[in-house]
């Protein structure tokens, strides 16, 4: 008899389709799944901005209880969402390929982001993306976007917004990437938010090793340097902070800028060094950074 893992998640579109990527994954190596949905904190309070639920974990805190009190078995979640410090008992077991770490522009009327007029209203909940946005122009109208990716999609054509930031991987796990226009921004320009692209499959801690087979040992390696790097700075969605780590070779680079809320770029650090001293090597580049 097949072995039945219980998969906890939130109920968005896109949280479901992460979660099929995930429940295809287990079904194929034999195991037969059940999709259990778990209202978060950030699903109930859509009219705080995300940056106000510091530490909380605001879209897994509750998923990570259910999976610690045995509710469920394993949880999906967006990687970036998930706080370095876990629910006790509890592990991020694997996580999946990285899709694109990049930052999406969608405007109502096709145009680039350089073409949009001055004073157009452009809606994000995202500090970090707020302070890219006046990094490059600080001509433009930043209004708070709360909701899910069809939900912001809905607003935007209905004339609340010029344009809105998504993460294009959210883009491709809905399969819009080909349907809806949108300009892609590079990480060198517009620093991706550390883990952005990458699917998280977390276990209590007696079974992560069950369920490691799922584990792209590249991604891995990257998000964990990307987790290092905020969590040496004390840096979170309340401070405005782009991390990406990408592997070259035998060697990591790392890009990194940290913003004030005007855009201001009060450090960035392009570094390469070797993936298998990290941490040492990193302490030593992030020394004299001051939050």
């Amino acid at each position: 008899m097949p072995e039945r893992v219980v998969i906890g998640t939130r109920g968005s579109r896109l949280a479901l389709a992460q979660t099929e990527k995930v429940r295809k994954i287990l079904e194929e190596e034999g195991f037969e799944t059940e999709v259990r949905i778990i209202r978060t904190s950030g699903d109930i309070k859509k009219d705080r901005p995300l940056h106000e639920f510091r530490g909380m974990g605001a879209f897994v805190r509750e998923i990570d209880l259910a999976l610690k009190k045995g509710e469920i078995d394993l949880a999906v979640h967006s990687l970036k969402d998930v706080p370095t410090d876990r629910i006790q008992g509890t592990v991020i077991a694997a996580v999946l390929e990285r899709e694109s770490p990049c930052d999406a522009f969608i405007a109502r009327d096709g145009k680039r982001f350089s073409e949009i007029e001055s004073n157009s209203v452009i809606g994000t909940s995202s500090l970090r993306r707020r302070a890219m946005i006046r990094k490059l122009r600080n001509d433009l109208r930043i209004e708070n976007l709360r909701g899910n990716i069809d939900t912001r999609l809905r607003k935007l054509n209905g004339g609340e917004y010029d344009g809105i930031f998504l993460a294009e991987a959210g883009l491709i796990r809905m399969g819009w990437e080909k349907k809806i226009w949108y300009e892609r921004f590079d990480p060198e320009i517009f620093v991706p938010s550390a883990n952005q692209g990458i699917i998280a499959v977390a276990s209590r801690n007696e079974d992560a090793e069950r369920f490691s087979f799922m584990n792209h040992e590249k991604t891995f390696m990257e998000a964990m340097i990307e987790r290092f790097v905020i969590k040496e700075l004390g840096v979170g969605c309340a401070v405005p902070a782009g991390v990406y780590a990408e592997s070259y070779g035998e060697k990591i680079r790392l890009l990194c800028e940290i913003l004030n809320d005007n855009g201001y770029v009060r450090y960035r650090i392009d570094e390469k060094f070797d993936p298998h001293s990290y941490e040492k090597e990193l302490e030593e580049i992030l020394k004299g950074v001051e939050i």
